[in-house]
């Protein structure tokens, strides 16, 4: 693999306190991942709206690798103000983390679909459970992959490797995974998909903090060992 994790910024400054980093980086999030809330709310239910609702979060990958970025340690330590960091992480990290969101989108898309439309058909229990755990289970896939995305340059095939073995080798950080993204659902699903973008900060600080290990592991085996 060729890879390396050196993206130092040109300037720096002193380092802003953890609140008010996460209010800035916050409200750029919401920002970012805005045309994706709007488009959610409007469409509404059904199988062609699932999909193409789907399709909307296309905004949503760079927005979150964005703030990861932002939050990350690297960030923090270069002195890098809030919304310069966010701006960066955009920057470095959209066009490689797009080449994993969208052709894993149009599988979720074609699988949420599936599954709407079995609802809707009043498919038996066991095919809606296997569409909506292989949905799942995709969505965390693509987890993976974008928070090794958002601090490593890794090729986009290695990146796809390294988060499908890593969905096996640390299951306890996939358990975290997996349970914030059922109660970021969950909370969208009770309150507003608006609500959860401009909260979603919170769910990013608390993913960054569950993919530790991973982050470990792959700058110790994949970064510093391939030195």
């Amino acid at each position: 693999m060729n890879s390396t994790d050196d993206r130092t910024p040109a300037g720096a400054t002193r380092e802003t306190p953890v609140a008010l980093r996460l209010l800035v980086v916050g409200v750029l999030l919401a920002f970012a991942v805005s045309p994706t809330a709007v488009l959610v709310t409007l469409l509404g239910f059904g199988p062609v709206p699932a999909a193409f609702g789907t399709l909307s979060a296309v905004f949503v990958g760079p927005a979150v690798s964005a703030a990861l970025f932002a939050l990350g340690e690297k960030a923090r330590d270069d002195g890098l103000s809030p919304a310069a960091a966010f701006g960066r992480g955009y920057r470095l990290n959209a066009a490689d983390v797009l080449k994993l969101w969208l052709p894993t989108l149009l599988v979720l898309a074609v699988l949420a679909f599936t599954v709407a439309d079995a609802l809707a058909q009043g498919a038996p229990p066991w095919a809606i459970g296997l569409g909506m755990g292989l949905f799942l289970l995709v969505v965390l896939w693509l987890v993976q992959a974008t928070v090794i995305s958002s601090f490593f340059a890794f090729r986009g095939r290695d990146v796809a490797r390294l988060a499908l073995y890593f969905l096996g080798r640390l299951p306890r950080v996939t358990l975290v995974v997996l349970v914030t993204l059922v109660l970021a659902a969950m909370f969208a699903w009770l309150t507003s998909v608006a609500l959860l973008a401009l909260l979603g900060v919170l769910w990013v600080a608390v993913l960054l903090r569950s993919e530790k290990p991973l982050l470990a592991e792959v700058r110790l085996r994949f970064v510093e060992g391939a030195d």
